[in-house]
């Protein structure tokens, strides 16, 4: 379903979504925007900011980090698209879908100068973990050893290292992976 759309600047538009009663009557009315709007990088940095925002608070994770991967693409400075990727590392973690979180860390990765390299990798490890230890503490053990599959090919201390094997380990004897669990050594 299409919305005709009229406005076009930011402040209609922001007047325009006041004027809305639900999230999923602006969600349509944006998504109507974006096919009518011309090529000006600040109002569709608006658009996909505002998608994110409605999307997230509705669960709908994937379309949130869809609207922040290309709210990454037309963010003009590298912090904004940093904080844009990572943010959308995060939303594609909460459905599970790790590959595309791996591939938004990678993407901003590969502009990154030496220190945001290392901001990049250490938010990589600190979601990957939160995550993990969330699905753990929740008994999903399937969906935590996905994570933590992830987190013992990455570089960690050695501390961590033991600590990822040891809840690998214990997740694959839970899911009766024994193989697997005798194959961490």
């Amino acid at each position: 379903m299409a919305v005709q759309v009229r406005e076009r600047n930011i402040e209609d538009m922001k007047v325009k979504l006041s004027s809305m009663a639900t999230a999923l009557n602006k969600i349509v009315y944006l998504e109507s925007a974006l096919k009518v709007v011309g090529g000006g990088f600040e109002i569709k940095r608006f658009i996909w900011s505002e998608l994110a925002r409605l999307y997230e608070e509705r669960m709908m994770f994937e379309r949130a980090a869809r609207a922040l991967c290309n709210l990454a693409g037309v963010e003009p400075m590298f912090k904004d698209r940093m904080d844009s990727c990572v943010m959308a590392a995060e939303m594609f973690c909460r459905v599970g879908r790790l590959d595309d979180a791996d591939e938004m860390f990678n993407r901003v990765a590969r502009d990154a100068g030496e220190i945001d390299k290392k901001k990049i990798s250490l938010a990589r490890k600190n979601v990957f973990f939160s995550f993990a230890n969330d699905f753990d503490k929740k008994g999903k053990r399937a969906s935590a050893v996905k994570f933590y599959e992830k987190l013992i090919k990455m570089k960690l201390d050695e501390s961590e290292k033991a600590d990822v094997t040891e809840k690998l380990r214990t997740s694959y004897m839970a899911l009766g992976m024994f193989r697997e669990a005798r194959l961490l050594g």
